[in-house]
């Protein structure tokens, strides 16, 4: 009988989380799992609640939250051999999108999360695992503004925080690494990213694999306000990219040297300069589908 612990953020889905996690477990129980439910007291738990069912032998952790309990618990399990199931009932939901579990109701989702797993990368940012992204300059401000809004909730948040930070967006200076090949930009905005989506289902970039041992790195250089809020607009279908100032390039090891804050799955990693490396299958997730989504 397969061992399984749902890891629940009973704040996720609108204080919804924990009577999910709990009709789940009754559905992961019919198909035939052996079900550990655990409710960390407050976020600071979370890394050691999972760390000691981890070394407890279960052979999956399940979460049932957002991206941001995706972040604590790809850097307990990355190198484990411990298989992630996402249920997805966070405000944007990024990574599930990016590896197509964020479709179906929630008995499709039971069976995906004890469905054969596949190979998946990971960012590392300095010590820091990722799963999704990291950025830099104008999306970092929007993502730190998003997460104190208490209105509205959602991907509904960043559109909003988008528009309230427009009118201080300023271009920065950064000197990228990008493997062999160096870079001096001014840029307002360099995304680092392991999967196709981020801001809550915004395709920033379309061509992102979570499996080819590379990670895709977009530039949105030195533009006006107007014309940054238009890309943004773009980004939800990935027609950003036909921008002449929207850049792509792909590689294994990014150092990137300014000024600013870095953030990652929606937390902050820390301040720049930073080393970004992509860590090949560094984790192993149900049910998952790693093809890219493209544009449209």
């Amino acid at each position: 009988m397969i061992k399984v612990s749902l890891l629940v953020n009973p704040l996720a889905g609108k204080g919804k989380a924990i009577s999910i996690a709990e009709k789940l477990k009754d559905l992961l129980n019919e198909l035939g799992a052996e079900v550990n439910l655990l409710i960390p007291e407050n976020r600071s738990k979370v890394v050691e609640v999972a760390t000691d069912s981890v070394n407890s032998g279960i052979d999956r952790l399940v979460t049932v939250g957002g991206d941001g309990l995706i972040n604590q618990t790809v850097n307990v399990l990355a190198g484990t051999g411990t298989t992630l199931g996402v249920i997805p009932v966070g405000t944007g939901n990024d990574f599930a999108r990016s590896l197509g579990l964020d479709s179906g109701g929630l008995f499709e989702q039971a069976q995906k999360a004890l469905s054969p797993a596949i190979e998946v990368d990971l960012i590392k940012c300095g010590s820091t695992f990722v799963a999704t992204s990291t950025i830099c300059g104008f999306p970092a401000a929007v993502n730190l503004r998003a997460n104190t809004l208490r209105f509205p909730k959602g991907s509904s948040s960043y559109t909003f925080a988008t528009l309230m930070e427009l009118p201080v967006m300023s271009p920065n200076f950064y000197k990228l690494k990008l493997d062999n090949e160096s870079l001096e930009i001014k840029a307002a905005a360099v995304i680092v990213a392991n999967s196709a989506f981020f801001g809550g289902g915004m395709k920033i970039c379309p061509d992102a694999s979570t499996s080819d041992g590379l990670l895709d790195v977009c530039i949105i250089g030195d533009v006006g306000k107007f014309d940054l809020l238009r890309s943004f607009l773009k980004v939800r279908t990935g027609d950003h990219m036909d921008h002449p100032k929207v850049s792509i390039y792909e590689a294994s090891e990014i150092e990137i040297a300014g000024t600013g804050i870095i953030r990652g799955d929606g937390e902050q990693l820390g301040e720049l300069p930073t080393k970004i490396v992509v860590q090949k299958g560094a984790i192993n997730v149900a049910g998952g589908d790693n093809r890219p989504p493209g544009r449209g």
